[in-house]
This record gives structure tokens, C-alpha cells and sequence, in this order.
């Protein structure tokens, strides 16, 4: 059971398509779109180090926050569209998330929206 007045850890499963949340290190579900306030975007560089070495996909790149809604997939509803910027992580290219058109690096947001098209920031 979700507790949403305790922050999550969010992360892409690239495996199955969809977002994972969990929360006390313990995977709670998986989510076709996920919406946090209070977001910190967050690498660890010595598992990013590991994958680039190995070859091998690890996670090591999430966000945290407070969990504001989400959508499971197999749910209808969607959250829609959060106003704000992309932000995306490339492991080759850069060693924390960063702004899809700038690149300047960002660590933190008010809120961010994860879905299918990616994800969206906004620090209103």
C-alpha cells in the first residue's frame, strides 16, 4: 500500500514499457504515468560507471518525491498534460538528467510528470 505523505522512488522499466514506483526500497507497482511534487532527479555515478563498463542496463537513475497520482496500465484514465519542459537521462551522454533542450543539467523540479512521450518538469 502506497503512503502518500512518504516520498517515492521513480524509475523506467525498460523491460516492460512502463514506470516503476517504489517506496522503502520495496517495489509497490508499476505505472503507465506517475505525477510527483517535490522532485529531486537523482544518478548514482558509481552504477552508471558499472553499466557503461559491463554493457548492462542497471537502475541507477530515478526520481523521488512525493507522490501526487498515477495511473496503473491497466487503467483507462489518463492525468493529463502536465505544463512544463522535457528532461531526460542519457547514461552515454551525461552523467545526470538534463533539460531536452538545453541540456543544462536538472536536479530538481516542483513537479514532474512521467508517460509514455517521457518526462515533463515544471518548476512553477
Amino acid at each position: 500500500m502506497i503512503d502518500y505523505n512518504r516520498p517515492v522512488r521513480v524509475f523506467k522499466n525498460w523491460k516492460l514499457g512502463c514506470y516503476n514506483i517504489m517506496q522503502s526500497g520495496k517495489l509497490l507497482t508499476s505505472a503507465r504515468q506517475v505525477r510527483l511534487s517535490g522532485v529531486e532527479f537523482l544518478v548514482r555515478e558509481s552504477g552508471r560507471k558499472r553499466m557503461l563498463h559491463n554493457g548492462r542496463r542497471n537502475v541507477h537513475a530515478y526520481a523521488v518525491g512525493t507522490l501526487v497520482d498515477y495511473v496503473h496500465p491497466a487503467e483507462s484514465r489518463d492525468l493529463g498534460k502536465l505544463s512544463g519542459r522535457g528532461v531526460f537521462y542519457d547514461p552515454y551522454k551525461f552523467s545526470s538528467f538534463v533539460d531536452d533542450e538545453t541540456k543544462y543539467p536538472i536536479t530538481a523540479a516542483e513537479f514532474a510528470q512521467f508517460d509514455e512521450s517521457g518526462v515533463i518538469y515544471s518548476c512553477q
